[in-house]
């Protein structure tokens, strides 16, 4: 661990470069009964412009001086109601807040734009909310060193949507655009854990019909689309989607089948993403008990989850007599990854940019690089000392094959140096 955290600072942490805000820190209140040396809190800081009011978070930090460990915490509401002031309002987010702060971790609680409850049907859908939560967590990287945090050490918590939208941030392969003009949103979406509480399993809801409450009772019983619907109101149903015209108008339509899938958490969790923690205390049987937080929607999460080879799940499900946990809390498991944790906050590492590729990784003998955009001159190795062990000079190609077959086993850093003189670099794992 400590060679690949070395490895990483090499490779990543020179192409950062912080702007600067200037937050106002007060120390919070004593009722939280925090017992670190000097909790403060900020309150109200904007991370974007669209609606201010509402893309804002507070943050709370063990005392001024930091870099700290950041839990982003994400309230819920079904999209369509709550609000960052659950910080203030629920005993049980203040808890966890006391217990980050004195374990030496920042607590961040964000609120974000939401589903209108009457009137016209938003024409983004619940992209708009996640979207919103994903750039709150880019903003406090990008202005890390102002907001007394570690860029590299951030997890994700939420209960109901906030827990689909941590799940959501979890599962996506970094989301960062190191294209973008904003600099903010160059900035890496990755986390070193997530623990979710009540959590909707997909926001694919066909998928609902057809896995989550498929043969629900063991008689042969579904629950449709058409059920959902009727449960939830269809203005609620279309409001979700950006706008529908029917229950079955997501089956069809071009764009909203890749909606679907965008939105799709079980579709995207993979072997390379963070450790999860699932919590459900729901008793629900019928599906219209509990629609949105019935406990098959953790047992998918958990299932998928397993099966993906993440490297390491818990579950606590009671109704369905899952646990795992081995008594360690949601909030106990967080603290613990971020011990252990480090996410590389460059912008050029992203795993899945369309204009670099770098496959497959970890290799074995042949390494395949391929630059959409550019053409590739040059391709440098470093070892875990920061040393040069091998150099690839004047290719002039879109697409080049290095082999790796004379290298021992272990981490590396590749550098991909472009025509034009940009450098892209990764971690790379090379196995015998």
């Amino acid at each position: 661990m400590r060679t690949i955290f070395i490895l990483s600072i090499y490779c990543f942490i020179g192409s950062i470069s912080w702007a600067q805000i200037n937050p106002s820190f007060a120390p919070i209140p004593s009722s939280f009964g925090i017992l670190s040396p000097n909790p403060v809190i900020a309150t109200d800081i904007v991370y974007d412009s669209k609606d201010s009011t509402m893309q804002a978070f507070h943050l709370l930090l063990p005392d001024t001086t930091g870099p700290y460990p950041l839990v982003v915490y994400i309230h819920g509401g079904g999209f369509l109601a709550g609000s960052r002031d659950l910080i203030y309002a629920s005993a049980d987010v203040q808890l966890s807040a006391k217990y980050f702060l004195e374990q030496g971790i920042a607590f961040a609680c964000i609120g974000y734009r939401l589903l209108p409850t009457s009137g016209p049907i938003d024409s983004v859908g619940v992209k708009k909310c996640m979207g919103d939560s994903k750039k709150a967590l880019q903003f406090m990287r990008y202005y890390a060193q102002d907001l007394h945090l570690n860029p590299q050490k951030f997890a994700v918590s939420g209960g109901s949507a906030g827990a689909g939208t941590s799940l959501w941030l979890a599962s996506r392969d970094n989301m960062a655009d190191p294209n973008a003009s904003n600099p903010v949103d160059q900035m890496s979406t990755r986390v070193c854990a997530a623990f979710i509480r009540g959590s909707q399993s997909t926001y694919d809801l066909y998928r609902w019909e057809t896995e989550i409450y498929h043969n629900f009772d063991g008689q042969g019983n579904h629950y449709t689309l058409d059920s959902m619907q009727a449960l939830l109101g269809f203005d609620r149903y279309a409001n979700f989607y950006g706008g529908v015209d029917s229950t079955y108008h997501i089956l069809y339509d071009s764009a909203l089948l890749q909606y679907r899938q965008d939105v799709d958490m079980l579709y995207h969790l993979s072997s390379d993403d963070p450790p999860l923690y699932i919590f459900s205390n729901s008793q629900a049987v019928h599906p219209s008990d509990d629609l949105m937080h019935h406990p098959f929607h953790s047992r998918a999460i958990y299932n998928t989850a397993i099966n993906a080879n993440i490297q390491e799940v818990k579950g606590d499900i009671a109704a369905l007599n899952i646990n795992n946990t081995f008594n360690e809390t949601g909030n106990e498991f967080l603290a613990r990854q971020l011990n252990n944790c480090s996410i590389s906050t460059n912008i050029n590492e992203v795993h899945s940019q369309k204009n670099v590729l770098v496959f497959p990784n970890p290799v074995v003998n042949l390494l395949n690089i391929k630059l959409n955009e550019q053409l590739i001159s040059r391709i440098t190795l470093f070892n875990a000392a920061g040393q040069i062990i091998q150099a690839t000079e004047n290719i002039q190609a879109h697409d080049f094959q290095l082999s790796t077959s004379n290298l021992p086993k272990g981490m590396y850093c590749i550098q991909i140096s472009t025509q034009n003189g940009e450098r892209h670099t990764q971690l790379l794992t090379v196995l015998k």
